[in-house]
């Protein structure tokens, strides 16, 4: 029986069909990763006024399909739009959202969040700016000022971004020698005068000395107990007279309140401290007695 060409090439696919070694390829499934979607949000809100130094939560939400969960981390990162150095942070990915807290700096930011991918997506990066934070802050004079004489002038507080409220003020660290009375102790913004710098009052005094006063009088003593005498009883009286002066003076600083010295001549410095709820800025007050 001759075999046709036809059935012989029929016959031949039906060999390689059959064949165990051809029918067990392994088959290559090439799966390409998909990018997730990324939502990042803030608490309070970016567009919320804040406080300068309050703390802000970060909320980054990562989904994809419903089969396969985006898998990893997020990692935050803080660029301040002003001097001060980017805050970083990484936070696990738990049930579609990955939460980091920090407290920026009072200048506006810009916080990003970067997703690296895992098997089933692609790394994607989002980001949220912010603006700059509700505070305030105040500019000291220069103060010069004559041993037993008082300065009075004042200092300029400002508004920054809105900020309203009390502030209250306080000398701290004030040297023995001088002293940083204060006849006013707070200062206020409204939302109707946030916009115009205010000046606050402050004085400086000194101490002129007791010693030259009561000199004076004791040797006013001297003068009418001993007008009758010789002179070296007078000069005997004026020298036990600036000895016991000396010696008041003396004790006057070291803690007794009868004798005050004279404030040197020297360069001394006063904080100056403002609070208002968690806002606390303090600056040094140079004083200079000539």
């Amino acid at each position: 029986m001759t075999i046709k060409a036809t059935s012989r090439i029929l016959l031949a696919i039906t060999f390689l069909v059959c064949t165990p070694g051809w029918s067990q390829v392994p088959l290559t499934q090439v799966v390409n990763r998909i990018a997730p979607a990324v939502t990042l949000a803030s608490v309070p809100a970016n567009n919320v006024p804040r406080v300068a130094g309050s703390s802000i939560e970060f909320d980054a939400t990562v989904t994809g399909v419903a089969v396969a969960a985006p898998t990893g981390s997020i990692q935050f990162t803080v660029t301040s739009l002003g001097t001060s150095p980017a805050l970083s942070g990484t936070a696990p990915i738990i049930g579609g959202l990955s939460t980091w807290t920090t407290t920026p700096a009072s200048e506006g930011f810009t916080v990003t969040a970067a997703y690296a991918g895992d098997l089933n997506y692609l790394p994607l990066t989002v980001s949220l700016p912010a603006g700059a934070a509700e505070d305030f802050d105040f500019t000291l004079p220069a103060v010069t000022i004559a041993q037993g004489s008082t300065w009075n002038g004042t200092m300029q507080v400002v508004s920054l971004n809105g900020f309203t409220g009390t502030i209250s003020w306080a000398c701290q660290n004030v040297p023995p020698q001088i002293g940083c009375p204060m006849t006013q102790t707070t200062s206020t913004f409204t939302t109707a005068n946030e916009s115009v710098a205010q000046s606050f009052p402050l004085a400086i005094t000194t101490s002129p000395g007791d010693f030259i006063p009561a000199a004076g009088l004791l040797l006013l003593g001297f003068a009418f107990s001993f007008k009758s005498r010789r002179r070296l009883q007078l000069l005997a009286g004026l020298a036990f007279s600036c000895v016991f002066l000396f010696g008041m003076t003396g004790c006057g600083s070291g803690g007794t309140a009868q004798w005050d010295p004279i404030t040197p001549k020297a360069t001394y410095q006063v904080t100056i401290t403002g609070v208002s709820g968690i806002l606390t800025h303090s600056k040094q007050l140079t004083v200079v007695v000539q």
